[in-house]
């Protein structure tokens, strides 16, 4: 299987149609068509449903369209790498939760960018689950991830910062008048909260003294990431537990409730052991410890 022949074939994926793919490509239709054909010969399963107007993926085209993506991307990643030997270059692949404490990474970066204007990022968001998913699959360098996580396998930075773990509630929502909630009050609430499954997000049980027992809350959805969460907490549906000074929840229609008694939670940046770094990272996770004082 050649780069190239997985070039083509995410080209047709992408204009869902073997003419239009073979004008973006600027190779001859029935070329394009027999590569396409010799790659499903080759992994001995079919990638299209072809029809008159279109040609979509099946189940199997769609798996190998996601692996050819992250390939080509650690294809381009390396020829980046390795093309640059004199002067720091090349891209910091940065997986984060939502999080305040991602303002270090940041500072760090631009920071890097100002002696060394050649490194790029890229960002991902996503919940901690989704993001060690990532960093277990290569496709970031660097993982930052709200606690409770299980850094045995990593090596990592615990960051200063702490968020406040609390609740999103609409401003004019029967909860909106509170100061703060309670084991009691918590209980009551129609709660959105974080998909994570690999690890528990916010220890309650401990938080309330035994009052909150698993099972006990009502849970009326779970969310990944808070911005659509918080147009339920708008409307009054539903109230979002999570943590406080994210930038989609500062709006008027919109309070942060904190816990009582009061509850924290860090953050580690986390890449995976023994891992050779490219100039760039090597750089970053220098820079990084710099903005720590470490």
């Amino acid at each position: 299987m050649e780069l190239r022949t997985l070039k083509y074939f995410l080209a047709v994926a992408r204009e869902q149609n073997m003419t239009e793919a073979a004008n973006v490509l600027h190779v001859t239709q029935p070329t394009l068509s027999r590569q396409m054909a010799d790659l499903e010969r080759e992994l001995g399963c079919a990638l299209f449903v072809r029809t008159n107007r279109a040609t979509m993926l099946t189940a199997d085209g769609m798996r190998l369209r996601q692996r050819a993506e992250e390939i080509l991307q650690l294809v381009q990643q390396t020829e980046d790498e390795m093309g640059t030997k004199r002067e720091v270059a090349g891209v910091v692949r940065i997986g984060a939760g939502e999080t305040q404490a991602m303002r270090v990474l940041t500072d760090a970066f631009a920071e890097l960018r100002r002696n060394h204007p050649r490194v790029t990022c890229q960002l991902y968001t996503g919940n901690a689950d989704a993001v060690e998913e990532r960093l277990e699959r290569g496709l970031v360098d660097f993982a930052l991830m709200i606690e409770p996580v299980n850094v045995e396998k990593y090596d990592h930075l615990e960051l200063p910062a702490r968020d406040t773990v609390g609740v999103v509630v609409g401003t004019h929502s029967p909860w909106g008048m509170l100061d703060a909630v309670t084991p009691q009050t918590l209980v009551q609430m129609p709660l959105l909260v974080s998909s994570r499954t690999t690890h528990q997000t916010f220890d309650l049980a401990t938080w309330s003294n035994g009052l909150v027992k698993p099972g006990q809350l009502n849970v009326v959805g779970t969310f990944d990431l808070i911005g659509n969460a918080a147009l339920l907490a708008e409307a009054g549906t539903a109230c979002v537990l999570g943590i406080d000074h994210l930038p989609e929840l500062q709006t008027s229609r919109l309070r942060f409730l904190p816990l009582e008694p009061a509850l924290t939670t860090g953050s580690v940046v986390a890449w995976k052991r023994h891992r050779i770094f490219s100039p760039a990272c090597e750089a970053f996770l220098e820079q990084l410890r710099a903005t720590l004082g470490q």
